[in-house]
């Protein structure tokens, strides 16, 4: 390895940010931010050398006299510190770690990318930085942590890369990051597995259950699977047998516009790279503004009429058929028992509304009160979160109406419904989707999705469709009610058309079938 002299030296943070997205996320320091900081959420803290030295503008966040001395921030403050070509400007380099290592959380990071002793003009050489104090190896940085104690070293690569035709890229550094330890233990993470499989899935719980529909057969290839989402995600999919680890990010960390660059830089570091993003919305659900918002309403469906998880497939290059399950531990099965044991009879799951405007049934009372007429010994469980208490009132005073919106999780919920529920009903919803391949009784009230779309493949399930509603299916993702009929009742009119009268001739067939059986 050499200096290459006319590599440019500007925006270094820039050549590595997309890749330390999972050691970045919450509250942290770019120390030595410069004139840009990494990501929008970092805080900036510079002491304005470059400003002295050469003219170089800059608003850090945070001004500071010292990088060995950042006093304003309390022990364990902070989720990572990021660092980019700073600490070989700092003359006491143990005295800058350590003060870093103090104010960073346990499991927090510490994210070091620094010039390669190596890779770039030694102190002195033509070239050099004058600035300059130390010329490192990554064996240097390691040594003074080792007195520090209490890391995992996660990430040590040499960044001499190539532009990916073969030729020198304009790279010259190390990345290391380091994972802080509650223990003064010291450990290094083992090689990387050679076939990896990187899957990018962000969006609701339903998203989750369809993308994992295509991990089993992964996993049959003989992939490594790493799936990146956000927490969200990975509270739904975190026991599923199939994934090896999980890539977290925040939602909107990494901004929108800088998506394309992000999953650019991934890829180069995966065997078989899978986004999913806007697989379902975007492609097979019009999102508001694109082009495809403005095509009529024949357009949508002759080109949308898709099924969900059928395009997911030939995307990771995974036969069908579908296989989306949702996997709870032993513990909450468990729960579920404990729960669905307090129960006499028939247990009816009702998800009252979906993360869209679009995605709640205004008849819930007039159902709610022909169940509890027609199956004495019958409980209604109502889930949602937090803002769909509302729905839930008027019940308060019924007992065989379980109010546990906003109290159960959303495992819980998924659970219950899996695993103890004899009827699931609702909305186009993560429940229903967790649900769908399960041998539950379920009824869904579709809006901007077809049968085709949606439920094609799902077990013992009945799809209500609206009646002489000319927008149904609409195709379209909805976040306000701008491209959706709003009914006098403040509900979608696709909702408001699916009739009490066949939501209830629906029940009763699954009644029976499951008492027949």
């Amino acid at each position: 390895m050499s200096w290459r002299i006319n590599d440019p030296q500007c925006h270094e943070a820039d050549k590595i940010k997309y890749l330390v997205v999972p050691y970045t996320r919450g509250r942290g320091l770019d120390v030595g931010c410069g004139p840009n900081k990494a990501f929008p959420h970092f805080i900036g803290v510079d002491n304005f050398n470059d400003t002295r030295q050469f003219g170089i503008g800059m608003k850090p966040d945070v001004v500071v006299e010292d990088a060995t001395k950042l006093d304003i921030f309390t022990d364990q403050s902070m989720n990572f510190v990021f660092s980019s070509h700073t600490l070989e400007h700092i003359e006491d380099t143990e005295k800058a770690l350590r003060e870093w290592w103090r104010v960073i959380k346990p499991s927090g990071y510490l994210i070091l990318y620094l010039p390669h002793k190596d890779l770039y003009p030694n102190i002195g050489q033509p070239g050099a930085n004058t600035d300059h104090k130390h010329d490192f190896l990554p064996e240097d940085i390691i040594n003074i942590m080792r007195g520090i104690k209490g890391f995992d070293l996660l990430i040590n690569e040499d960044r001499d890369n190539d532009n990916g035709e073969g030729q020198p890229g304009n790279e010259y550094s190390f990345l290391q990051v380091y994972r802080k330890r509650s223990d003064n233990e010291i450990r290094f993470r083992h090689d990387k597995p050679k076939k990896t499989a990187f899957i990018v899935r962000y969006g609701g719980f339903g998203d989750m259950i369809q993308a994992s529909s295509i991990l089993p057969g992964l996993k049959e290839q003989g992939y490594h699977v790493i799936f990146n989402t956000t927490e969200k995600g990975k509270n739904v999919l975190e026991h599923d047998p199939y994934i090896d680890e999980f890539y977290l990010q925040d939602t909107d960390q990494v901004p929108n516009n800088e998506l394309g660059l992000y999953w650019g830089a991934l890829k180069k570091r995966f065997t078989k790279f899978i986004n999913l993003s806007e697989s379902v919305e975007g492609a097979l659900l019009s999102l508001p503004g694109r082009v495809d918002s403005f095509w009529t309403e024949i357009a949508r469906r002759l080109t949308k009429n898709v099924n969900y998880i059928e395009l997911t497939h030939p995307i990771a290059e995974v036969k069908l058929p579908p296989r989306s399950k949702f996997y709870a531990t032993d513990e909450e099965k468990k729960w579920a028992r404990l729960e669905g044991n307090k129960m006499s009879g028939l247990k009816i799951l009702y998800s009252l509304a979906g993360s869209s405007v679009h995605k709640t049934w205004p008849h819930i009372d007039a159902l709610f009160a022909r169940i509890l007429l027609s199956y004495p010994d019958a409980t209604i469980v109502l889930v949602g979160d937090q803002m769909c208490k509302l729905l839930e009132q008027g019940w308060e005073n019924e007992q065989r109406v379980w109010r546990r919106s906003g109290e159960w999780t959303i495992r819980q919920t998924l659970t219950f419904a899996c695993q103890e529920a004899d009827l699931v009903i609702g909305p186009e919803t993560g429940v229903l989707n967790a649900a769908g391949m399960e041998d539950v009784s379920k009824i869904v009230t579709l809006s901007h999705s077809s049968e085709e779309n949606l439920t094609k493949h799902w077990k013992n399930t009945i799809s209500l469709k609206p009646n002489n509603v000319h927008c149904y299916p609409c195709h379209r993702m909805h976040y306000n009610f701008d491209n959706c009929i709003k009914h006098d009742s403040g509900t979608a009119l696709c909702q408001w058309s699916i009739t009490i009268d066949q939501m209830w001739e629906a029940v009763q067939r699954l009644v029976k079938k499951s008492e027949a059986a």
